[in-house]
C-alpha cells in the first residue's frame, strides 16, 4: 500500500475492536502515526498496536471513557502531548443495542446517546479548536445505514444517535469550513453480531444486491479515500453497504 498519510497523526476512537481496529491498522499501512484510543477493550488495543508495530508501523494507545464528557478534553491534551499535533480525527467508538421501543430504558437510551451522539461533538469540538489555528484538518465520522440512512425497528435509541451524527457532519462540514473537512462513511452489513444465526445472515444477505457482507477493508479504504481522496469534498456521507440501503426486498 502506498503511504499518503507519511508522518500525519490520526485520533482513532474505538481503535481496540471491530471496525476501529481495521481503520486504525490500515491508516497506520497508509503511513499515519496512530493515536489508538480505547476504554475497556484493553486487550484489543494492546493486539492492534502490535499489528501495526509488527509491520513497522507507529501508534500509541490511549484510554478513556468518552461516555464522561469530563475525560473528553484530557484526552486529547495527552494524545497531543505525547505525539504532537493531531491532522485527522476518526470518530469510531459506538455502543450498539437491540431494544423495541416500547422497552427502551432510559439508561439504554442515556448510554446510545452519550458516546455516538455526544461524544463525537465533543471530542470533534476540542479537536478542531487545536486544529484551527495550525491552519485545518479532517474529521471522519464512523456512522451506520441504521438511522443516518435507512430506520430499523427495534433500534431506536441507536438510530436516534447515528442520524444526529449524520446531521452533526453537515453542519460542521459547513461551520469548520474552509480549514476543516468534515464528512462519514456508513457501513452496512460488514460484521454481523457473532451470535447470529445461520439463517438470518442468510436473509440478510439476500437483501444486499451484491449478495455478499462487506470486509472492514472495504470500510476502512472509504476512510482513507475521504481523508486522502480529491479535497473539494466536505459533508458528505460515503454509504458502503453494497446497495442494501437503495434496494427494495427481494421478491
Amino acid at each position: 500500500m502506498e503511504r499518503p498519510l507519511e508522518g500525519k497523526l490520526v485520533l482513532v476512537t474505538g481503535g481496540g475492536v471491530r471496525l476501529g481496529r481495521a481503520i486504525a491498522e490500515g491508516l497506520a499501512r497508509a503511513g499515519a502515526n496512530v493515536a489508538l484510543h480505547f476504554h475497556q477493550s484493553g486487550a484489543g488495543a494492546d493486539a492492534a498496536l502490535a499489528s501495526i508495530r509488527a509491520e513497522g508501523g507507529r501508534a500509541e494507545k490511549f484510554q478513556a471513557d468518552l461516555a464522561r464528557s469530563s475525560e473528553i478534553d484530557p484526552l486529547v491534551a495527552r494524545v497531543e502531548a505525547q505525539l504532537g499535533p493531531i491532522a485527522a480525527l476518526i470518530n469510531s467508538a459506538a455502543v450498539f443495542h437491540r431494544a423495541p421501543f416500547a422497552e427502551t430504558t432510559e439508561q439504554i437510551l442515556d448510554s446510545q446517546w452519550a458516546l455516538n451522539a455526544r461524544a463525537p461533538y465533543l471530542l470533534t469540538q476540542s479537536v478542531a479548536r487545536r486544529m484551527l489555528p495550525r491552519g485545518g484538518g479532517d474529521v471522519v465520522n464512523v456512522l451506520d445505514i441504521g438511522g443516518g440512512i435507512v430506520p430499523w425497528r427495534s433500534y431506536s435509541a441507536y438510530c436516534m444517535s447515528k442520524a444526529a451524527l449524520a446531521s452533526l457532519t453537515r453542519c460542521l462540514a459547513l461551520e469548520l469550513a474552509p480549514d476543516i473537512r468534515v464528512n462519514a462513511v456508513a457501513p452496512g452489513a460488514v460484521l454481523p453480531p457473532e451470535a447470529t444465526q445461520p439463517a438470518a445472515l442468510d436473509e440478510l444477505r439476500a437483501k444486499i444486491p451484491q449478495r455478499r457482507f462487506g470486509s472492514p477493508e472495504d470500510v476502512m479504504r472509504s476512510v482513507l479515500f475521504l481523508l486522502t481522496g480529491p479535497t473539494f469534498i466536505t459533508g458528505q456521507i460515503l454509504v458502503v453497504d453494497g446497495g442494501r440501503s437503495i434496494a427494495s426486498a427481494p421478491p
